[in-house]
C-alpha cells in the first residue's frame, strides 16, 4: 500500500510541474485501479483536469473520470464529468452513451432516452466508425422503453438491425418486442434479413410462442444451446464426473439454480416446496443468479434451504466452480432458455447430473442437460423423441403452494369497467402469448355471447390501443376489451372473483396464470397441441379435476367457450365442481409433489451410479415429417 501511495504522489507532482501527458496519466490510473485503489485513480483524473482546464484532450480525461465514477455507483458525480467531456467535444459519443446510463441510474429515464436519441440523430449519416455507437444507443433506448412503449422499443431495435444485421441478440429482442406488442404478422423482412433468416435466429422462447411444432422447437433449442456454449469455449469443459464407487450417501446434495427466487412467477410457484424436503436424506442448496430483493418470497426460500449462495455477479467459470466445490449431486436448472439464462454455467458441467425443470417449458436441446421434468400429459410417451433429455414424470409437472382462503375484493365489476350482468371472459397471460389466430377466435366467441367482454392484463397504452383497434376491425366494439392494470399478487388474485371463464392462449398457454385462475375456481378453456408450452394448462386443469375443459382442436375450444358463455347453469356447475375439488386435488399438494420429486432423485442417482447417465438425444432427422404438420401462428 505504501508503494501505491508513493506512486500516487509522484504522479501528483508531475501534474503540478505540468510534465504529465494524457497517456502517462491513463497508465497511472490503470495501475491504481489494478492495485484496488480506484478512488485514488479518480482523484488523479480530477486533479489533472483542474491543472489543465484548456487541454485539447480534456474530454478524454473527463470521460474516463465520469466512467470510473459510474462504475463505483456515483451517478451524480458521473453526470457532472461526462457532461464536461461533452462540453469539450460535442461529438464524443461514448460520453453521451455513458451519460445516458448515469441519468438512468439517477432515476431520470426520460433524460437518458433523450441523450441516447441525440446520438442516434447525430449519426444519421452512418460511417463504419459510428455504427457501434448508434447501435448501442438504440439498444439502450429499447431496453429502457420496453416496459413503457412497445412501439418505441420496436422502432429502436428495427433501426439497430437495419444498421447491423449480425447482432443476434438484437434480432431476438426485436422479434420478442413485436410479439409483446401484438404486431402481426410478427415476422417480416427487416434490413437484409428475410423471414427465413429470422426463424433461424429466433430464440427458443419466441419459437415456442410462434409455432406448435416440438421438433422445430427442439432444433431451435439445439442451435441456441450450442451458440451459448461456444461463447468463450476455450475454457470448456470443466466438470469431470467419474462414476462413484458406491451409491451410498448420507444425504444427496440437491442444487436449485435460478434467477427467480423472489416475487416472480416462478418464485410464487416454488417457494412453498422447500419446507417439504426430507432433510435427513437431502441437503438443499440454492444458487441465485438473480437479484437479492429481500421480499417475502425470497426470504421464505432462504429460511427453508440449507445453503443460499449468490452467484449472479460471478463470471461463468467462477460460478460453475462454486457449484462444483459445493459437491452438488443433482442440479436443477430452473431458467433454461429464458432471458436470464446462464447456459454456459451448465455447459461447464458443474454437477454430474443436470435436470431441466420449470423455468423454460421445453427441451434445452443441449448435450449437458440429462433429464427434463414433465408429466404424462405434457410429454406423452410417443413424444419423447422431441426432447434431448430423458423424461422424468411427476403426478403434475408444476409445483404450487397449498390452497388457502381465496382473497376477497373490495372492488365491484364497475370499478374495472366490467358489466355487472354479462359474462366476463378473462385472460391474464402476457401479451407475447396473444397471436393473430387466437385473437380472431376470441372475437368470434364475443360475437356469439351477447354483451360479453374480454378482460386482459394491461399491456401498455400502445398495445392496448392496438388490440382494441383490431377488435373493431373484426366487428367487436373496442369497449368490450377491458384491461387490468398492475396489482399486487393478493389483489390480483382477488380480481378473479369478477371473471367467469378464463380463455387460454395457444400455442403457448397459461402456466402460472392458469394455476392462479384455478386456485380462484375459474374454469379454463384451453387448447392442447403437440408442444410442451401448449400442454401445460391442460395438465394443470386435469390435476385440478377439470379434464373436460381441455380441448384438442379449435372448433371444440370455440364451441365450449360459447356454450359456457350462454349457459349459466353449466358455468355454475363447473365452478362448483372445481371449488369442491381444490382442497384435495393434485395441483395444490406440494407435499405430494416433493415426495414424487425425491423419488425421481433416488432413481436418477442410482442410474448414474450404475453407469447409466442418459446421453442427450440430439437427433433431428424427422424434421421433414414434422414440417408437414406444422401449425404457425403470427
Amino acid at each position: 500500500m505504501e508503494q501505491v501511495t508513493a506512486g500516487f504522489f509522484e504522479v501528483v507532482q508531475k501534474i503540478e510541474e505540468g510534465t504529465l501527458d494524457v497517456v502517462s496519466l491513463i497508465s497511472a490510473t490503470v495501475a491504481l485501479d489494478n492495485a484496488g485503489s480506484n478512488q485514488l485513480a479518480i482523484l488523479l483524473y480530477k486533479y489533472w483536469l483542474m491543472a489543465n482546464p484548456e487541454h485539447h484532450l480534456r474530454y478524454a480525461v473527463a470521460y474516463n473520470c465520469g466512467s470510473s465514477l459510474l462504475s463505483r455507483g456515483d451517478a451524480a458525480g458521473a453526470i457532472d464529468f461526462l457532461r464536461r467531456a461533452i462540453e469539450a467535444k460535442v461529438d464524443f459519443f461514448p460520453a453521451r452513451i455513458n451519460l445516458g446510463s448515469a441519468l438512468e441510474r439517477s432515476g431520470s429515464r426520460d433524460a437518458a432516452v433523450a441523450e441516447w436519441q441525440s446520438v442516434v440523430d447525430q449519426l444519421a449519416l452512418v460511417s463504419q466508425a459510428s455504427i457501434s455507437f448508434k447501435v448501442q444507443a438504440l439498444k439502450n433506448i429499447a431496453r429502457l422503453e420496453t416496459p413503457v412503449s412497445a412501439d418505441a422499443t420496436e422502432k429502436a431495435l428495427r433501426q439497430a438491425i437495419e444498421i447491423d444485421t449480425t447482432q443476434r441478440q438484437i434480432v431476438q429482442h426485436w422479434i420478442n418486442a413485436r410479439q409483446a406488442g401484438c404486431m402481426w404478422p410478427v415476422l417480416e423482412p427487416v434490413g437484409l434479413l428475410t423471414v427465413d433468416d429470422l426463424e433461424r435466429i429466433m430464440a427458443p422462447l419466441s419459437m415456442s410462442l410462434h409455432v406448435d411444432d416440438p421438433l422445430r422447437i427442439k432444433v431451435c433449442a439445439q442451435r441456441e444451446s450450442s451458440h451459448m456454449a461456444e461463447i468463450g469455449s476455450t475454457s470448456l469443459p470443466q466438470g469431470n464426473w467419474p462414476v462413484p464407487e458406491s451409491s451410498a450417501r448420507e444425504r444427496l446434495k440437491i442444487g436449485y439454480l435460478s434467477s427467480d427466487f423472489y416475487s416472480h412467477a416462478v418464485g410464487y410457484l416454488i417457494f412453498d416446496i422447500f419446507e417439504f424436503h426430507d432433510r435427513s436424506r437431502y441437503e438443499i442448496s440454492v444458487f441465485n443468479i438473480g437479484r437479492r430483493t429481500g421480499d417475502q418470497i425470497q426470504e421464505k426460500v432462504r429460511a427453508n434451504v440449507d445453503h443460499w449462495t449468490d452467484i449472479a455477479a460471478m463470471d461463468d467459470q467462477t460460478a460453475a466452480a462454486t457449484i462444483s466445490s459445493a459437491g452438488i449431486d443433482i442440479l436443477l436448472d430452473m431458467n433454461g432458455h429464458t432471458s436470464s439464462q446462464r447456459t454456459r454455467i451448465l455447459a461447464l458441467r458443474p454437477a454430474p447430473i443436470v435436470v431441466n425443470w420449470l423455468g423454460y417449458p421445453g427441451t434445452m436441446g443441449s448435450s449437458f442437460h440429462h433429464y427434463i421434468i414433465a408429466d404424462d400429459f405434457i410429454i406423452p410417451a410417443n413424444a419423447e423423441t422431441y426432447y434431448s433429455e430423458k423424461v422424468l414424470r411427476l403426478p403434475c409437472y408444476q409445483p404450487n403452494g397449498r390452497t388457502f382462503p381465496a382473497p376477497q375484493t373490495t372492488h365491484s365489476r364497475a370499478d374495472f369497467g366490467l358489466p355487472e350482468d354479462a359474462v366476463v371472459y378473462c385472460c391474464f397471460n402476457g401479451s407475447t402469448k396473444i397471436n393473430e389466430r387466437m385473437f380472431a377466435l376470441w372475437m368470434q366467441i364475443l360475437k356469439s355471447v351477447a354483451g360479453s367482454v374480454l378482460w386482459l392484463r394491461g399491456y401498455g397504452a400502445d398495445t392496448d390501443k392496438r388490440l382494441r383497434a383490431i377488435a373493431q376491425q373484426q366487428g367487436v366494439s373496442p369497449e368490450r376489451l377491458q384491461f387490468l392494470g398492475f396489482r399486487p399478487n393478493t389483489e390480483y388474485l382477488a380480481c378473479h372473483r369478477h371473471a367467469d371463464i378464463f380463455l387460454d392462449t395457444f400455442p403457448y398457454g397459461a402456466h402460472t396464470t392458469a394455476s392462479d385462475a384455478l386456485r380462484m375456481a375459474i374454469p379454463i378453456v384451453t387448447l392442447a397441441g403437440k408442444g410442451f408450452a401448449s400442454r401445460v394448462c391442460g395438465s394443470l386443469s386435469r390435476a385440478a379435476g377439470m379434464p373436460d375443459t381441455v380441448c384438442d382442436n379449435e372448433e371444440r375450444y370455440v364451441t365450449l367457450a360459447i356454450e359456457l358463455g350462454n349457459n349459466k347453469s353449466y358455468r355454475d356447475e363447473l365452478k362448483s365442481r372445481l371449488e369442491s375439488a381444490l382442497p384435495t386435488c393434485t395441483l395444490f399438494n406440494p407435499k405430494l409433489l416433493v415426495e414424487s420429486l425425491e423419488t425421481q432423485f433416488e432413481h436418477v442417482w442410482l442410474e448414474y451410479c450404475g453407469g447409466h447417465l442418459p446421453v442427450p438425444n440430439m437427433r433431428s432427422d424427422q424434421i421433414g415429417h414434422c414440417e408437414q404438420q406444422v401449425t404457425t401462428v403470427s
